[in-house]
């Protein structure tokens, strides 16, 4: 194998954009990995740690991109960087007919602009994102690795100026029918959604969207925003601004646990307004919404099907997508007497947190590399121990990458792994749709899922996959095309996450029963 290194001077791009090329490129012929982001010191730090330095490295200041490539020989790591520059070309005379090297320059140019997405380096998006406030702009930061202190000073700085700051860390937002970030599309309603959990919010989204209602707006926090030090300032931003729209009815709120002096300033926002609230804290102590007359709800299903019944007045039965009559007795009886475990490899990070839920609630213990409970954390987060979920979409698997559902490769390489894992009965996987991410998910993960299973079919197993999908019929994707996919893979389909994780729990059940 040869390693390269190719610098190109005072060459800027969103890392984003970066990311998503590097897995193209890493995924070509002969290409063993790739790596691409300005020359910062943290990028220049994973850039070492993929093993993909050359002397070459050191020459990269923060302002100059580095194009990091391990290949079979020098004409292969050649080929990649001609793919690079066509790639970038095709971006530039397809998407980029409006350039701007600055934020004040794009503001003088379109002087309507009311939002910028940051997306770059942490140690520079807050004062990309100060920037855009001073020219009286939204922002929507996508980069995270920000210091804390610049968030709530970039959170006051909104505030004063009227502006929402959502982020840093913020996965997606839904604002006035655009789906900003790595969002799905849906259909515009009286339901207002806001918190800091991407997937929940998606879920809940498609979800309501999936049963004929619609969205108004869906407004991401960032994920430090219900902190102590933050003290929910977005958040209660958001309340406000849903509370004063008149095309919102009812208004959801989903996040993780919340600090409880964040919680209290919630709470006291909550009480005064005027239209109805559900409260969704995962793994949080829901005592304290009760004793002050809040409503809340458990999982992501559950917060749905109040918004909605809030919003028409009457009981509202979901609506159901794929067959539930399966047969678990028949998948169970094929699995070898040593199949027992379930292995979750989850790209949604709150999807990761409801199935652990899930599993306590009704199964016992399960292990995880982001554990609610930290005596289940695992030792090592690439080997797993007995049921096990996988926040796949956590940084230990993406340095150097983009977020794996874009760039699906590292949750590929975990499937491999635990289909291999002779204890393995159940693995469950979700997929994610909307703009900005893969564009054709299922077909990535079919060929590897068909592999496995005739895989351990010869050695004597079955291996019984369980997938979810969440996205709309109105994402690029094509929602339809996805399922089918799957099901030609062999893949059990469920509407829900809970509804996935009941059946992965009954089949797990069975075989301890056997």
């Amino acid at each position: 194998m040869v390693v390269k290194n190719y610098i190109e001077k005072n060459r800027y791009y969103d890392s984003v954009f970066l990311m998503k090329i590097a897995g193209k490129l890493a995924q070509t012929e002969d290409i063993d990995n790739a790596s691409i982001g300005m020359g910062t010191p943290l990028n220049k730090e994973t850039i070492c740690d993929l093993g993909l330095d050359t002397e070459e490295m050191n020459t990269a200041g923060p302002n100059d991109l580095i194009i990091a490539v391990r290949a079979k020989d020098e004409e292969a790591c050649s080929r990649a960087k001609e793919k690079f520059a066509k790639l970038v070309s095709e971006r530039n005379s397809g998407n980029m007919q409006n350039s701007f090297r600055s934020i004040a320059g794009a503001k003088n140019a379109i002087p309507d602009a009311n939002l910028a997405i940051i997306s770059v380096a942490g140690e520079y998006a807050a004062a990309e994102a100060k920037r855009a406030l001073m020219n009286d702009m939204n922002v929507f930061m996508f980069s995270d690795n920000v210091d804390i202190g610049d968030e709530v000073e970039l959170k006051n700085l909104a505030l004063k100026k009227g502006k929402f700051m959502m982020g840093p860390g913020c996965g997606l937002s839904f604002i006035n029918g655009a789906a900003i970030g790595l969002c799905s599309m849906v259909n515009r309603g009286d339901i207002g959604l806001a918190g800091a959990s991407g997937s929940g919010i998606q879920t809940v989204m498609v979800l309501v969207h999936r049963n004929g209602f619609g969205i108004s707006h869906a407004i991401g926090t960032g994920g430090r925003d219900m902190s102590d030090e933050v003290g929910g300032i977005t958040m209660i931003q958001s309340i406000k601004a849903l509370e004063n729209d008149e095309g919102t009815k009812v208004i959801a709120l989903i996040s993780k646990p919340p600090a409880h002096s964040a919680l209290l300033k919630v709470i006291d926002v909550i009480k005064k307004c005027k239209k109805p609230v559900v409260v969704q804290f995962l793994n949080g102590d829901n005592k304290i919404l009760e004793e002050n007359g809040i409503m809340y709800s458990e999982t992501f299903d559950e917060t749905a099907k109040k918004v909605m019944e809030l919003s028409c007045g009457h009981v509202v039965e979901m609506k159901k997508i794929f067959d539930e009559n399966i047969d678990t007795d028949a998948e169970i009886s094929k699995f070898s007497p040593r199949q027992k475990y379930f292995r979750a490899i989850l790209c949604g990070g709150s999807l990761a947190d409801e199935t652990q839920i899930l599993w306590r609630k009704s199964a016992g213990e399960i292990y995880s590399n982001v554990a609610l409970d930290k005596k289940f954390m695992l030792p090592d987060p690439f080997s797993s121990i007995k049921n096990t979920v996988i926040d796949i979409g956590d940084e230990t698997f993406t340095k150097g990458r983009a977020h794996v559902a874009i760039d699906p490769t590292a949750r590929v390489n975990r499937f491999v792994k635990e289909a291999r894992d002779p204890e393995t009965a159940v693995i469950y996987l979700d997929f994610l749709l909307g703009y900005a991410l893969h564009p054709d998910p299922a077909s990535v993960m079919s060929k590897v899922i068909c592999e496995e299973k005739e895989r351990a079919k010869k050695e004597g197993r079955h291996l019984t996959v369980i997938a979810t999908i969440c996205g709309s019929d109105l994402d690029p994707q094509n929602f339809d095309k996805q399922a089918e996919i799957l099901k030609e893979s062999g893949v059990i389909l469920a509407d829900t996450n809970v509804k996935a994780v009941n059946l992965a729990m009954k089949i797990i059940k069975g075989t301890e029963e056997r």
